[in-house]
């Protein structure tokens, strides 16, 4: 089986994530830098919910604006009220109200240009966004190889099962551990999740 050099890599340095890639096989990662407000759209709803239900609502969203994508003009007149009608928390449509504002009054067309203490403090300052949601916008959108949230609920999971770390410990400890997997600690989350998808 074929393996890309990062995969190699990980194999060589974990054997306890060398039977899960071994497992998975080789696993590819395509981040989408387009249509990073969409992809934000989409994070903060699979925020706290199962990938499952987060995907439906997700579709649901964009079918309601007759859209293949979210773009910041579909919220710009409508009131975090409305957004939540589109079947949402109140929170998770004041945040998606809040990123679309930003979007549209600071005129963003790429975040992705901006370096990580420019970008953290972009999107931090939004209200429902943490540092989790930052993770994914890293690794998804923006295709960075060296990113681990502990904050991951799946991650943990998954390293709970696979005997890396025990159940309901710490978050540091999950953290310690996947210190390992620098620098592609994003290619071993993928492989993780893969287990508990």
């Amino acid at each position: 089986m074929k393996f890309s050099k990062k995969e190699e890599f990980l194999r060589q340095i974990d054997p306890k994530l060398k039977k899960i890639i071994d497992k998975n096989g080789h696993l590819i990662f395509k981040p989408n830098r387009q249509n990073q407000f969409d992809t934000l759209v989409g994070i903060v709803i699979s925020q706290f919910i199962s990938t499952k239900a987060a995907n439906s609502i997700f579709t649901n969203i964009r079918e309601s604006f007759n859209s293949e994508y979210l773009y910041p003009i579909h919220f710009q007149n409508m009131s975090v009220n409305r957004i939540k009608k589109l079947g949402l928390s109140s929170n998770k449509a004041k945040t998606i109200k809040e990123i679309s504002d930003l979007y549209l009054k600071q005129n963003i067309k790429d975040l992705s240009v901006l370096n990580d203490k420019q970008l953290n403090q972009t999107l931090l300052s939004v209200f429902g966004i943490g540092p989790w949601s930052l993770n994914m916008f890293e690794i998804f959108c923006i295709g960075k190889l060296d990113v681990f949230s502990s904050k991951d609920a799946g991650l943990r999971q998954a390293m709970n099962n696979f005997g890396m770390i025990k159940p309901d410990s710490n978050w540091e400890l999950y953290d310690k551990y996947a210190s390992k997997w620098s620098p592609y600690k994003s290619i071993a989350s993928l492989h993780l999740w893969k287990t508990v998808d």
